[in-house]
């Protein structure tokens, strides 16, 4: 028989073995969801001085989404200081931001919205004046820019955090939210019946998975509590479910005067299951403790991949 203080060391080496496999597996298991469902093109690692921008876009009457979209991811990746991260088509218009509204004057249904990663500010500046850009950005009636600063780390960690959450419901026993259960009528929604109605018309595109973009301000502290209970029990959902955050970090207004604390891009895995979310008991129970300052939420479905 071993030594007790060998065994010991042989016991403590596994359950460190067992825990970076996990950790490894949780890794993989969201970058898959990225590449090869949102097919985000995110880098795993990329440099603390880069600043994100998120575009959302309203064509004019009559033009080609996949030609316009495709234009600007052109332009933007000619540049070596720039590069398209992920591209959506607009599947519902939720929660309008009332900043962004009085910036344009008027609430606009977007069409599409853009990820975009640039070295530093500058390297926005540049992308900003650069010819071919201006032109692509030409060919839509209304535009709105947010940035971010996206930390390659905290993202990475975030990640972890599912999967500790995860390890804490099973060994609690704490029940799943699914199947979803429908809530009866006159319980609390977040988007209309025939909002959606219509994400269910994209059921293609979306069908293996959607990006919800969010500008989120803060609310008052009492706000901010509330709010916290319900960001509790989507957290816990989305590390049951494999899903969640995928680009979160501090806002950074690049154009106008609208300001935000928080930019978060969150996946879910497709619009049935989003559609079924958002007509739940289970999100009719929580999403009354939602409260902020002010958002902006966006539901996109991926095409960087048809571009």
């Amino acid at each position: 028989m071993g030594k007790p203080g060998t065994i010991t060391i042989w016991i403590l080496g596994l359950l460190v073995a067992a825990v970076v496999a996990a950790m490894v597996w949780q890794h993989l298991r969201y970058l898959d969801a990225r590449r090869n469902a949102l097919h985000d093109a995110q880098d795993v690692f990329h440099s603390s001085d880069a600043l994100h921008a998120v575009l959302f876009l309203k064509l004019p009457p009559d033009a080609d989404l996949f030609a316009a979209t495709g234009a600007l991811r052109a332009a933007t990746n000619a540049l070596p200081v720039a590069q398209t991260v992920y591209v959506g088509k607009v599947a519902m218009n939720g929660q309008p931001s009332r900043q962004v509204i009085e910036a344009l004057d008027e609430d606009v249904a977007w069409d599409a919205l853009a990820v975009l990663q640039f070295d530093d500010r500058s390297a926005y500046d540049l992308w900003r004046e650069n010819a071919g850009v201006r032109a692509a950005l030409g060919g839509f009636a209304t535009t709105y820019t947010h940035g971010m600063k996206r930390s390659a780390l905290a993202n990475l960690a975030l990640v972890q955090r599912f999967l500790l959450s995860r390890f804490v419901q099973a060994v609690t026993f704490q029940p799943p939210a699914l199947p979803f259960e429908p809530a009866p009528p006159g319980s609390i929604k977040v988007a209309t019946d025939e909002q959606r109605a219509t994400l269910l018309e994209e059921g293609e595109l979306g069908r293996d998975a959607i990006l919800v973009a969010n500008l989120l301000q803060a609310g008052t502290p009492e706000e901010a509590a509330a709010d916290a209970q319900y960001t509790a029990a989507m957290m816990a959902l989305m590390a049951r479910g494999g899903h969640g955050p995928m680009h979160v970090g501090p806002a950074v207004t690049l154009e106008g005067d609208a300001s935000f604390d928080m930019v978060g891009l969150v996946y879910y895995p497709g619009v049935r299951y989003f559609h079924d979310l958002t007509g739940s008991t289970f999100f009719g129970g929580i999403v009354g403790d939602k409260q902020l300052g002010d958002t902006q939420a966006t539901v996109t479905v991926p095409i960087l991949h048809l571009l």
